[in-house]
């Protein structure tokens, strides 16, 4: 058998299962454009209907505004797609059974991925939409910081499903996976960071955070790039006041390695805690 014939058996199991997820979560897949469509509309096209609301001065602040929902459509788009990626297997007690038997890291691996193009999916059609009324609005040419932009949102899409993923490793159950995820992801890791800034101040930078992180995608947008630290000083009558302080983003060198971390170690457990898990 030829070397380009292995090839091919081997990475067929991980092609059908990727065109198989893809169809199973079509509906998932439809909810979620149809949300970031509205969404997408209402920031960049709705809003400017109404007269006390103006328009920004320029395409990138115009970007920054529109990107203001991007991360929660994102995080509750992973965790939806991808809490019940292993746990599910277990649950239902079927171990995704097919013929021939596939390896448990190509079954892992090719429903990641599945899950992936359409999750990538939906942020490149908010993405579009955006993009579009900005070359409506401001002409051409698009501002070459919404690509960077868009690049950190994939690495910040992809670093949030394989959080999830790891979660699903060891859950038992898809909801109860989904819910604990949402609850790290919405509140757990932002008051983390409020304790640390209030504890520590500029002394400890949150950078163990996937939503101190996940600020790169509108701090890259501005020019220049916001310092990571900012204090704000705020009176409160004669001689009073106090100071406001908060981590604002990482640098793009630090976040974007930070980033590549949970991808890769996040993943790498998940595939770890899956292969010795028994249906």
């Amino acid at each position: 058998m030829r070397n380009e014939d292995k090839s091919f058996i081997g990475i067929s199991p991980i092609y059908h299962t990727i065109i198989f997820e893809m169809k199973k979560q079509k509906k998932k897949l439809y909810f979620f454009t149809v949300i970031a469509i509205l969404v997408a509309v209402l920031l960049s096209y709705i809003l400017q209907l109404f007269p006390d609301y103006f328009l920004s001065n320029t395409q990138a602040e115009f970007f920054s505004g529109g990107l203001t929902f991007i991360s929660f459509i994102t995080l509750f788009a992973a965790c939806l797609f991808f809490s019940g990626i292993i746990c599910s297997e277990f649950n239902k007690r079927t171990g995704f059974i097919v013929f021939p038997k596939i390896n448990k890291y190509k079954l892992i691996l090719g429903k990641y991925l599945g899950n992936l193009i359409l999750v990538v999916l939906i942020v490149s059609i908010y993405y579009l939409i955006l993009g579009l009324f900005g070359f409506l609005y401001y002409g051409g040419p698009i501002n070459i910081r919404i690509f960077y932009s868009f690049g950190f949102a994939v690495l910040y899409v992809i670093a949030l499903s394989s959080f999830v993923t790891l979660f699903s490793s060891f859950m038992k159950n898809v909801n109860i996976t989904i819910i604990i995820t949402l609850v790290i992801l919405l509140m757990g890791f932002n008051i983390a960071d409020q304790i640390i800034t209030l504890i520590f101040a500029d002394a400890f930078e949150p950078l163990y955070s996937l939503a101190y992180l996940g600020n790169l995608i509108t701090s890259t947008l501005e020019n220049p790039f916001p310092a990571s630290y900012q204090e704000t000083s705020i009176p409160m009558g004669p001689g009073g006041g106090f100071t406001f302080a908060q981590w604002i983003t990482p640098s793009v060198a630090m976040g974007t390695t930070l980033l590549l971390v949970y991808i890769i170690g996040c993943f790498a457990l998940a595939a770890i805690l899956f292969k010795r898990r028994q249906l």
